[in-house]
């Protein structure tokens, strides 16, 4: 059994200093000084004061966790990481969850929605690459594929068709097979699936310019051709380009005349 002796107030608003038998023994908030009624000649068992530095532990976790989620929503795997890290016990961190979440401070469903409207609004990313970030969030799978259901088709598509257009300016100097086939490659490595990809191709009408082509295939004819030794190689090389047998031969016989 323990005494108090003192309370004494911290330079830190809302802090104070508990003694026991005249010597300092720990923290609390004033919170923590209501709930427990602590104040002078209160005797302490052993006992009560474990469950009032638990409860100060739960307090502090508390606040760390609630200004962790001021400056963005928070999912609940990222909340217990951070307070993990901060080497908060498993219990303490178990209870500031459970609290978060009845205040709906705490709710991985709507963040899953919040994530997903700013990817669409903010990124190019498909459905598939917002759902990888997700998981890598800590996000629960079901949670993940109820949201992801949801996301608008019509949306998607335009910013399929944004992100498409960008990438056939940068492959200006490509074939036209070769600009299709990298332009696919990017809409699916940015997480679009094939019935969004062939949309977006389909809604940004592409036709080769036969005229262009050729002259494309000129320039890379001169860039290339001091490099291979046989005409066959030369052919072989142009063809993985994306350019036509008949293509090359032309260009070929007008580079020989």
């Amino acid at each position: 059994m323990a005494k108090i002796t003192k309370i004494q107030a911290q330079k830190r608003k809302g802090r104070y200093n508990i003694f026991l038998d005249g010597k300092y023994a720990f923290p609390v908030a004033e919170q923590t000084l209501i709930d427990f009624r602590l104040m002078n000649d209160v005797e302490l068992t052993d006992e009560n004061i474990k469950e009032i530095q638990d409860s100060e532990n739960i307090n502090k976790a508390y606040g760390d966790a609630v200004n962790y989620l001021s400056y963005q929503l928070r999912t609940q795997k990222e909340i217990k990481d951070y307070l993990y890290k901060k080497e908060y016990h498993r219990d303490a961190v178990d209870e500031v969850i459970s609290r978060l979440e009845k205040l709906h401070y705490l709710d991985d469903a709507s963040y899953a929605k919040s994530f997903i409207n700013t990817q669409l609004r903010t990124t190019a990313n498909g459905p598939k690459i917002i759902e990888q970030k997700m998981a890598q969030k800590g996000v629960p799978n079901n949670i993940i594929q109820d949201a992801i259901v949801e996301i608008d088709y019509d949306t998607l598509l335009e910013n399929a068709i944004d992100f498409a257009k960008k990438q056939v300016r940068k492959q200006n100097r490509a074939s036209f097979k070769q600009m299709v086939t990298k332009l696919r490659s990017s809409l699916y490595q940015k997480g679009f699936d094939n019935e969004i990809i062939e949309a977006t191709i389909k809604n940004l009408e592409l036709e080769p310019d036969e005229d262009e082509e050729l002259e494309k295939l000129r320039k890379l004819v001169s860039k290339v051709q001091h490099r291979y030794d046989k005409p066959a190689k030369l052919i072989n090389y142009l063809m993985t380009k994306g350019y036509h047998f008949d293509e090359i031969k032309k260009v070929l016989s007008s580079e020989e005349e």
